[in-house]
């Protein structure tokens, strides 16, 4: 019915050639007709097209309901990314806490040593001022006493040194006799008088000694020095007692070796102090903006990088540096060692190790299925025959390439050792397993008797391997002879 209604329509008109006109108009109008069909067919089809390609409308019922929920689709690996993430971000919160904490702190310890200055200055302001009046009342009262001593010595002198109008009339007041009754009384004895030949001895000199003056005693001030034992004695100031924590950032990180040597393998690790240092009383140390180096490797089984601290290097007022080695460790949340990201990297490599060891043990088998092995009296005999030479020939060079290959594999996943990435900007604390002084100058005695102690136990264990006895070859017959043998560290 299509091809019929198809050749209806796309055939010509028919005509004579008188009728060419009417022939011409027809297939004019058939087709202007058909290209107007297809017109409007084709905006028909792009009309519902874009109908069904365009988004629905929303609907206002929709819209008020609830959104769709969705499962998990987080991974584990992400997880931990993310909790890493949100940890560090507590770091760094926390230091900044801290941070604005510790200038509070010097801000308020700042203002007390201020106060404190001001309240010694007017300790100093009303001691002067006390002295000053004082010492002003003692003047006074000095120059009174002076001018009494003043006036008791001329009374004296006037008293000792009467001066007469003339020598005859004391002679005559002095020498006249007194009448007692009708007898005269002997002549009074005088000090003064002028025919007394021991009138210098009887007079007392006069004193030499001047009245007290303040000023003309000189002061001295004696200052014993400290006894041995209260200058060499272990102060906050100067020493680090064991059990310290001081709060430091990573600012050097590592990828710590995690593989079955890697304690032996350590990595450098550098950490920036941002406290002062905590003691075992909670007192404070000067341990601030110091640097500490130390050395780390990976546990894959904690996912932590392990710590030990090897020396501690400070600038101290007046520029004096301390530079000591010191033995620590370092604590991350709580627990010894960082946290960290564990790291494997040679999966694929075992695999590879693992296909190789397949190859050799495919190798091993049809170089065992190509023999042939007989048992007779002279021993075990292996045959090959020549249909299976092709067979022996491609089981022993899979063998042999397969056994390289492992080897090879083995070696390569040992260097690709699992490691713990320590990242830098880590929060930890530091804490110290032994004590160590402040002091430049007590670090350097502390170094040396470090050293000493150092060397002197390793001649110590050289000494008791050389003077052990040694293994003695007749211990056992001598022990069934009955000789007890004594026993050595490396047997008898």
């Amino acid at each position: 019915m299509f091809a019929s209604w198809k050749k209806r329509v796309l055939r010509d008109a028919q005509g004579e050639f008188e009728q060419g006109d009417d022939i011409n108009r027809h297939t004019a109008f058939r087709n202007g007709a058909l290209t107007l069909i297809v017109v409007i067919a084709l905006l028909i089809c792009a009309f519902g097209l874009y109908q069904y390609t365009r988004p629905p409308k929303p609907d206002k019922s929709s819209q008020s309901s609830e959104p769709a929920e969705f499962g998990a689709i987080i991974e584990q690996g992400f997880v931990e990314k993310d909790n890493q993430s949100a940890l560090t971000l507590q770091q760094h919160t926390l230091s900044s806490l801290r941070k604005h904490v510790a200038d509070l702190e010097d801000n308020l310890r700042t203002l007390q040593e201020e106060t404190q200055r001001n309240l010694e200055r007017a300790k100093k302001e009303t001691t002067r001022l006390v002295e000053d009046k004082v010492r002003k009342e003692y003047r006074e009262r000095e120059a009174e006493l002076e001018a009494r001593i003043q006036a008791f010595e001329q009374a004296e002198k006037t008293l000792l040194d009467p001066m007469p109008h003339s020598a005859t009339d004391a002679q005559d007041a002095i020498n006249e006799p007194e009448v007692f009754g009708t007898r005269p009384l002997p002549p009074r004895p005088a000090v003064s008088a002028s025919h007394n030949p021991d009138i210098a001895q009887m007079q007392y000199p006069a004193s030499d000694q001047r009245p007290f003056k303040r000023s003309e005693f000189d002061s001295h001030d004696f200052i014993w020095d400290t006894q041995d034992e209260e200058r060499d004695r272990r102060t906050t100031d100067n020493y680090v007692p064991t059990g310290t924590f001081v709060t430091a950032v990573v600012t050097g990180g590592a990828d710590a070796n995690a593989g079955v040597l890697g304690q032996g393998d350590t990595t450098p690790v550098v950490f920036q102090t941002v406290h002062e240092g905590i003691l075992p009383n909670g007192d404070k140390s000067r341990l601030k903006d110091c640097t500490i180096t130390a050395a780390a490797y990976g546990e894959v089984s904690s996912s932590r990088g392990i710590v030990r601290t090897h020396r501690i290097s400070c600038i101290q007022d007046k520029g004096h540096i301390l530079d000591v080695a010191v033995k620590g460790t370092a604590f991350n949340f709580g627990r010894n060692g960082i946290r960290g990201t564990t790291i494997l990297k040679n999966g694929d490599i075992v695999q590879m190790a693992g296909i190789s060891g397949i190859l050799t043990g495919i190798g091993e088998t049809g170089k065992a299925l190509s023999q042939t092995t007989t048992t007779s009296p002279l021993g075990s005999t292996t045959t090959l025959s020549g249909k299976d030479s092709a067979l022996n020939l491609l089981g022993n060079a899979t063998a042999s390439v397969g056994a390289k290959l492992s080897d090879y594999y083995i070696g390569l996943a040992e260097l690709y050792h699992p490691i713990v990435e320590i990242n830098p900007g880590a929060v930890v604390n530091i804490v110290f397993l032994e004590g160590f002084p402040l002091d430049p100058l007590k670090a350097e005695d502390y170094e040396r008797a470090q050293a000493q102690q150092q060397m002197s136990s390793q001649s110590n264990q050289i000494l008791d391997v050389i003077t052990n006895t040694p293994l003695n070859p007749l211990a056992g017959q001598l022990s069934k002879e009955g000789i007890d043998v004594p026993a050595t560290p490396f047997g008898r």
